[in-house]
């Protein structure tokens, strides 16, 4: 029985659990997977080097601790030591602590294998400037887009991922093929409104995976638009983290079939 975990603050409605266990069914794989509560930065690592200690083999990490994981972690896989982040700890065989991130590449892999978007000479938006972006963005990057776009109120976060990643500000006059939210869906964030022309069949995607006021909005600006929330980067996130775990390959359909059924994707 393999002992794994998914830690935040708050936790209760994280689906990981759930997908988890529907990879391990697939394909044969006992699992004691739980969900662990942290009550802040302090907390949080007594929490980790407590379920190692007892025999854990793997923790996913949600917000706010992303970049708590990478700090208390003794060894980095090279993309979470780019972005200073880790959504995924597991201990080695000499009992110390790595850190990775598979948040990019559950992204891409949704947007490419799940929603058939090539990124390839893209012009992407990205909506919000918070340290998600710095886990997402290597990877969009590596797929050679044509340019990737930041709206956001925190000009010293947009100038910062500027200078990091080469990205640009939001442009009114420019047609984005892909437009990506990672902000709070609250009917307060002006971020929404400020994007007034959206193009045919362009994809539109959330990062949340509850209702979207953000794709509401933007099919009010058009109709024609293709609208994603982001359960499919979380499954698939969750399929790269797996196969590190286990050097197994789950089917994602299966996950996202059963989830279907529960009413749970868009």
């Amino acid at each position: 029985m393999h002992k794994l975990a998914v830690i935040g603050n708050p936790i209760e409605h994280s689906m990981s659990p759930l997908i988890w266990s529907l990879f391990a069914k697939e394909l044969g794989i006992e699992l004691d997977y739980q969900k662990i509560f942290a009550k802040d930065e302090k907390d949080f690592a007594i929490q980790v080097h407590g379920f190692f200690k007892a025999g854990g083999m793997a923790i996913n990490v949600t917000s706010p601790f992303k970049q708590n994981a990478f700090s208390i972690s003794d060894i980095h896989t090279s993309r979470a030591s780019f972005c200073k982040a880790a959504n995924f700890l597991s201990i080695t065989n000499s009992e110390q602590i790595l850190a990775d991130t598979t948040d990019g590449m559950g992204l891409v892999n949704d947007l490419i294998l799940n929603k058939n978007e090539k990124l390839i000479n893209k012009n992407i938006l990205i909506i919000g400037s918070g340290f998600v972006l710095d886990s997402v963005l290597l990877d969009l990057i590596a797929n050679n887009p044509l340019s990737i776009d930041i709206l956001a109120r925190n000009q010293q976060r947009v100038s910062f991922l500027h200078d990091k990643f080469a990205t640009d500000c939001f442009n009114l006059q420019k047609n984005y093929d892909i437009i990506i939210n990672t902000t709070p869906n609250s009917p307060d964030n002006t971020l929404f409104g400020m994007v007034e022309f959206i193009n045919d069949n362009v994809l539109c995607y959330d990062m949340a995976y509850t209702k979207s006021l953000f794709l509401n909005t933007m099919q009010n600006v058009n109709s024609n638009i293709r609208v994603y929330n982001g359960l499919g980067m979380l499954i698939e996130q969750a399929k790269v983290a797996f196969i590190k775990l286990f050097a197994q390959t789950p089917n994602s359909k299966v996950v996202f079939e059963n989830l279907f059924k529960m009413g749970c994707y868009v």
